[in-house]
């Protein structure tokens, strides 16, 4: 394999430069990701690689009122362990309880499990239905872009060259907010999502006030499902409405056969679950 410099820098602006300087730069992390996929690169993953983990101020989680914060290196414990987010941010930690194991989840951070893009990746979706967004740092200053938007396709994503995320945010849920996380997979854990779904939702009495679902491992990237989402908004919720939503889910769903399953039944996952997880948010029994 081909040889690449390794450096460590410890600010921002000394990861900046030194990736300015170099023409094909890689950034390291938690490494779960780089470290297996560099055994099949023979000609080495760049000329330079730079490990992010010194760098202090990509760490933190801050949570106020109206924001939530997390540095980029934030560890899939810490979003289990951290209190705040316990208390705040409940779905957070029970997708890291589903994520791989516990050595896995000591190294692996939030920022690089979205900027592999992949379909599969498990911390997405609950930060899409949090309505979370991305800043970057780059050569052309600070940036800032919704996830939602941030995820282009298939491993790819809004990222421009020499640019690194450094913090992903979204607002506060209400206390009143209801929640529901579900990773469907042929085990609990250490084994990749066949069907991800996460449901967050605001209530005022019995309406919905606001609604987001999104789904993993069932498009070329994780989505929201936005028009589902719009038909729960507004309205109070019964059976007959969970089940309109659902279908809008499915519908929205553009899943592959591949080895863990087929289309076929991911396309069913996708109503089922996401008709499961409102019920349970909203208390309704469902016709059977």
């Amino acid at each position: 394999m081909k040889g690449f410099d390794f450096v460590a820098p410890k600010t921002i602006n000394e990861v900046l430069n030194t990736a300015k300087k170099s023409k094909k730069v890689k950034f390291i992390a938690g490494g779960t990701n780089f470290l297996p996929e560099l055994r099949h690169q023979h000609d080495g993953p760049a000329d330079v690689v730079i490990d992010l983990m010194r760098v202090n101020a990509l760490r933190g989680v801050n949570v106020s009122k109206k924001t939530t914060s997390l540095g980029a290196l934030t560890t899939i414990t810490d979003l289990i362990e951290n209190k705040d987010l316990k208390k705040n941010a409940p779905i957070l930690g029970a997708m890291g309880a589903k994520f791989a194991g516990p050595v896995i989840r000591n190294r692996a951070t939030v920022a690089g499990n979205i900027i592999d893009g992949g379909p599969a990746a498990d911390a997405i979706p609950p930060l899409l239905a949090l309505r979370a967004t991305v800043t970057l740092a780059g050569p052309r200053g600070k940036r800032t872009v919704a996830l939602d938007k941030f995820l282009l396709d298939y491993r790819k994503t809004d990222i421009k060259k020499g640019e690194l995320i450094t913090r992903i945010s979204f607002p506060t849920p209400p206390k009143n907010h209801k929640w529901g996380y579900y990773k469907l997979a042929r085990r609990n854990a250490m084994a990749i999502t066949v069907v991800g779904v996460a449901v967050l939702l605001e209530i005022s009495g019995k309406t919905i006030k606001k609604a987001s679902i999104s789904l993993g491992s069932v498009n070329a990237c994780p989505i929201r499902c936005y028009e589902a989402e719009k038909m729960l908004e507004g309205q109070k919720a019964d059976a007959k409405l969970i089940q309109e939503a659902s279908e809008l889910c499915k519908k929205a769903a553009t899943p592959i056969d591949d080895i863990r399953a087929s289309a076929k039944y991911r396309k069913l996952m996708c109503e089922v679950l996401p008709r499961r997880l409102l019920s349970q948010a909203l208390n309704i029994q469902m016709e059977k």
